[in-house]
C-alpha cells in the first residue's frame, strides 16, 4: 500500500484551504490507484487542531476507500488498515507543535 498527499494549510488557523485543492491518492487496495475525493472535500475549511476533523476524515475515508482481493496481496482488511494509518501519520506530521507526546511517533 502506497498513498500521496497534499494540502494547502493556514499556518495560523491550521485549516485545509481549498486552493489548491488537497489531493490523496491510495495504491495497492485495488488494481488502480483510488483518488478520495469525498475525503478531500470533507477537508476543505477543517481546522487540523479540533479533533473532530480526524475522526470525520477517518469515517469518510472508511466509506470511500475499498479493497480488491488481489492474490497473493495481504488481505483487504490489512491493507485498508494501512491506508488508515498512512492518512493518520500524515495529518499529525502537518501540526507537529499541536500533537500530543503520546502521538508524537505516528507522525515521524
Amino acid at each position: 500500500v502506497n498513498a500521496g498527499f497534499s494540502w494547502s494549510l493556514n499556518p495560523s488557523t491550521h485549516t485545509i484551504e481549498d486552493s489548491p485543492n488537497p489531493s490523496f491518492v491510495f495504491g495497492g487496495l485495488q488494481a488502480h490507484a483510488i483518488h478520495a475525493t469525498k475525503t478531500e472535500a470533507f477537508m476543505v475549511g477543517k481546522s487540523l487542531t479540533d479533533s473532530t476533523t480526524l475522526q470525520g476524515a477517518l469515517k469518510v475515508l472508511q466509506e470511500e476507500l475499498v479493497a480488491t482481493t488481489v492474490p497473493p496481496e495481504s488481505s483487504e482488511s490489512y491493507r485498508l488498515n494501512l491506508a488508515y494509518g498512512l492518512f493518520y501519520k500524515f495529518y499529525l506530521a502537518s501540526i507537529p507543535d499541536h500533537i500530543s507526546d503520546r502521538v508524537k511517533s505516528a507522525a515521524g
